[in-house]
């Protein structure tokens, strides 16, 4: 604000401008390079100083884009200084000139290429397959199996598969392969992140994931079995159940595995973790900036890595699990065709990890978890979305 004075005549008219003297910093997101925001800061004055103005507009670390027309997933690694790499930004730099700062993400690119080099290698075993030295309905689902793997492999842009559709039919074309004794290459595990998902708020330990054994897809009854530790305690309480996998091989399965089985006449292959020790885990799972929830029902498939909606009865909200990767959605997300906004930031810590039971319980009322689905409310950019959700 500022006074000025000058001599005016009636009759005329006065167009009065500005020039402003203030720094302009653009937020520029990769891959797309759009500007997510701008702000103006006074020359001289740091960063940190309009935290306020631009911190909000950040998705979370390890927040993902999915891009169909590549077939990548993005996932997002804070801010950088510079777009060809990761470059740490210190929020007390002072800014004297006009400056980009970069959303920096990185992608599974390396990964998703493994997965199809081994799509691509499985598809070769089914093409050459002597079917004299076979049984015909072991290549007909074979031949079948392949076919629908060419077509996601195959299918164009804007609709490329992402790397979890690619893993799904490279470990269901694999299972039909090793059940017929033809070796397939071992399943590729993902290094990098993606996904994101979350029921903490920042501040909370995490378990430590084990590593990936070197096969992660098995069949239970050939390739291994379940075993209950703690049958007595089980009984008690079957949440308190501890079970392993145990390989045909010898050892237990640890890390990610895809386990196919049947139970009570209902079969199914799913996403199953493992820890250090072998046992199973279930409830919210955190690892790699992203959270998964593995069932807790006791149904047959108790500890199956979740997708869809899940409604949690421990704080009585909604969230959103990824339909492909499992991995818990933050922020605006359109499912069929209604846009949903799942809270992207928790102000405090809502849930908290026990040790003891190996599991994240929900501990805070007073606070809104990361990931709760908004309903009957405003969301933080200004959108009402109804009881259901839904924006309308």
């Amino acid at each position: 604000m500022g006074e000025f004075s000058d001599n005016f005549e009636t009759g005329h008219t006065y167009i009065f401008g500005y020039t402003s003297t203030g720094t302009t910093v653009r937020f520029v997101s990769i891959p797309d390079m759009s500007t997510l925001k701008t702000i103006i800061v006074a020359p001289g004055s740091r960063l940190s100083d309009y935290e306020s103005d631009y911190v909000s507009d950040l998705p979370s670390r390890g927040d993902t884009f999915e891009d169909g027309n590549t077939g990548l997933t993005w996932i997002y690694d804070g801010l950088s200084l510079r777009m060809d790499k990761k470059e740490s930004i210190n929020n007390n730099m002072v800014i004297n000139e006009d400056k980009i700062i970069y959303l920096y993400y990185t992608n599974d690119a390396e990964y998703r290429a493994k997965l199809v080099d081994g799509l691509n290698d499985s598809l070769g075993k089914v093409d050459n397959i002597d079917a004299s030295k076979y049984d015909a309905s072991d290549v007909a689902k074979a031949q079948a199996k392949a076919a629908e793997a060419r077509a996601i492999l195959n299918r164009a842009a804007p609709n490329k598969a992402l790397s979890p559709e690619l893993l799904q039919v490279l470990n269901e074309l694999n299972s039909i392969l090793n059940s017929m004794g033809i070796r397939t290459k071992p399943t590729p595990n993902n290094k990098g992140g993606g996904g994101r998902g979350g029921s903490g708020g920042s501040g909370g330990s995490s378990k430590k994931s084990a590593q990936n054994t070197s096969t992660t897809s098995f069949r239970v009854g050939l390739d291994g079995n379940w075993q209950l530790l703690n049958p007595e305690e089980a009984k008690v309480n079957l949440d308190n159940s501890k079970w392993v996998f145990n390989l045909s091989n010898g050892g237990r399965a640890k890390g990610w595995a895809y386990l196919s089985y049947t139970f009570e006449g209902k079969t199914k292959s799913e996403w199953y973790h493992f820890g250090d020790d072998g046992i199973m885990n279930s409830g919210w799972f955190f690892e790699s900036n992203m959270w998964y929830y593995l069932s807790m029902d006791h149904n047959g498939f108790y500890g199956e890595m979740m997708k869809g909606w899940h409604h949690d009865a421990n704080d009585d909200r909604w969230y959103y699990l990824n339909p492909s990767s499992g991995a818990m959605h933050t922020n605006w997300t359109k499912v069929g065709n209604d846009f949903y906004y799942f809270n992207p930031t928790a102000p405090a810590q809502t849930w908290f990890y026990d040790n003891n039971t190996n599991r994240w319980n929900f501990g805070n009322i007073d606070s809104r978890p990361l990931g709760s689905m908004y309903q009957n409310e405003n969301t933080p950019d200004g959108y009402y979305v109804n009881e259901n959700g839904v924006w309308k």
